[in-house]
């Protein structure tokens, strides 16, 4: 996931090797789903991953979708659902939410999907208390100066 500017200082200066180990760690698949980082493919409604297929043959070479494409999956022979087409990306997570906190058994590999699912309520959290910051800078100073 994208490392909100305000806390990049609060990573260590080797977190790049840091999280590389983790996703070592893990044989580069999703702790949570089993997806291969890089795998291309859609999730239907459940979440269940559907490896993409090549779309044809262009020059001898197989022609694949591109992530953002809408893509018609045979879903093991019950009726064909659309998906849309991603490249997935292992993340490394803090289970703690707390980045200074890199002790292995704190870190998970996980595609973008899984790291969302867990983080959604500390995220929820986290934009309620900067929307109550943000309204109570405008009570502050409402009316302007003078007013």
């Amino acid at each position: 996931m994208p490392i909100r500017s305000e806390n990049r200082d609060r990573y260590p200066p080797d977190w790049p090797e840091v999280s590389a180990a983790i996703r070592k760690r893990a044989g580069n698949v999703c702790e949570g789903c089993g997806v291969a980082n890089g795998a291309l493919g859609g999730r239907d409604g459940s979440g269940r991953w559907w490896k993409a297929r090549p779309k044809g043959e262009s020059m001898a070479r197989l022609d694949w979708p591109e992530p953002g494409e809408h893509w018609w999956c045979d879903l093991d022979g019950r009726e064909p659902l659309l998906l849309r087409i991603v490249r997935i990306v292992l993340t490394v997570a803090h289970l703690d939410h707390t980045p200074e906190n890199c002790d292995p058994a704190n870190l998970r590999c996980w595609c973008q999907r899984c790291h969302n699912l867990y983080d959604a309520a500390t995220r929820r959290a986290g934009i309620q208390d900067r929307e109550r910051k943000r309204a109570a800078l405008g009570d502050l100073f409402a009316g302007g100066a003078g007013g």
